[in-house]
């Protein structure tokens, strides 16, 4: 450790530039996968966050809800069998505009939810006819509890009782309705999307039963990118693995004398080695560290309408993942001071 810090104290601007290289890959890909994430949770945290783990759609349906189409006849069969552990949803993208400012309008989802199932967020409470609880995304459109809205298609007005969570579904705010004020927009009430099921359920003669996570995959251009991003990110990672080697490689090319002189003293190869991987391992703390605070600054300045979900577990893991590949990046340099000869390393032979 002595001799780390004092070689660092003595080339301080050379090992400053190693360490803006780590904080500026750390960073990017801290960034990326915040994005992705948000990304994820913008497409289908309306179904990601609820308790429901299976979801039963019409056979042929490609595990796309808006291919499904269930009937009441169909819910008896799962009603009967498994009674309060199932419910019915139906889901339809629209587009609603501000009752006094008709010009704007807003991409939505509605979903047709039992108020009183686990499907529904728990802020829900019975309202009136007309009243409506909407994703927290709508406030960036500039709504507020007690605004009237209007539907696009069937001119239907509704009043925004409160929010929930920023539930969203295909990148679109989610709007709840129950069955009474579906019937006046969807054009067949009586038909449903899928049944939502509290427990695993493998599968079903005559339907096709998905796992909530394949319905979030399958909700148009959600695997395209997220596949997409997670590319970016593994490339990242392989790059500053080689990028890291190099430069540290050359960073101890360049004292390959000096470790010569310290193994002609009687400096032990172990010493060595441990002196690099904690040099390695100092820089890569530092850069993770500031990473970790200037992605969080900037999470904090960045406006509601950017997907950004960045989880303590995700940094943790990505800090961690990153030193790994930082100490394995000098692996390079230790193979080069393992086999180092004091003798030529100092020009005894020349």
């Amino acid at each position: 450790m002595y001799l780390t810090l004092r070689e660092l104290r003595h080339d301080k601007w050379k090992f400053s530039a190693l360490g803006l290289i780590i904080f500026l890959i750390v960073f990017l890909v801290l960034f990326i996968t915040g994005l992705a994430n948000g990304l994820a949770n913008d497409s289908g945290s309306a179904i990601k966050d609820t308790p429901a783990e299976t979801f039963v759609l019409q056979k042929g349906s490609q595990a796309r809800l808006n291919r499904s189409k269930l009937t009441e006849q169909d819910w008896q069969n799962f009603q009967n069998k498994y009674h309060n552990d199932v419910t019915k949803l139906s889901v339809a993208q629209m587009t609603i505009q501000k009752q006094n400012n008709a010009s704007k309008k807003t991409d939505i989802a509605y979903f047709v939810i039992n108020q009183d199932s686990f499907l529904a967020p728990k802020s829900i409470k019975k309202t009136d006819s007309n009243q409506v609880y909407v994703s927290r995304k709508l406030e960036s459109d500039g709504y507020k509890v007690g605004d009237s809205f209007k539907d696009s298609n069937s001119g239907k007005t509704f009043k925004i009782a409160g929010f929930t969570n920023t539930e969203s579904y295909s990148h679109s705010p989610v709007i709840y309705l129950n069955n009474r004020q579906a019937k006046n927009i969807l054009p067949d009430s009586n038909s449903f999307n899928a049944i939502a099921v509290k427990k695993n359920l493998t599968k079903k003669s005559g339907y096709q039963v998905i796992s909530k996570q394949t319905l979030i995959n399958n909700i148009p251009g959600y695997s395209a990118e997220q596949s997409s991003l997670y590319l970016m990110i593994g490339f990242l990672y392989l790059i500053s693995l080689f990028v890291l080697a190099v430069f540290f490689y050359i960073i101890n090319l360049q004292k390959i004398s000096d470790f010569g002189t310290l193994k002609a003293l009687g400096t032990k190869t172990g010493y060595l080695v441990r002196h690099i991987l904690t040099e390695m391992g100092l820089l890569s703390v530092s850069g993770i560290l500031v990473s970790f605070l200037v992605t969080y600054l900037i999470k904090l300045k960045m406006p509601a309408s950017m997907p950004f979900s960045l989880s303590l577990t995700t940094l943790l893991g990505t800090g961690l993942l990153f030193l790994i590949i930082a100490l394995l990046s000098a692996l390079l340099s230790l193979i080069k001071v393992v086999k180092i000869d004091p003798i030529n390393a100092i020009g005894g032979n020349n």
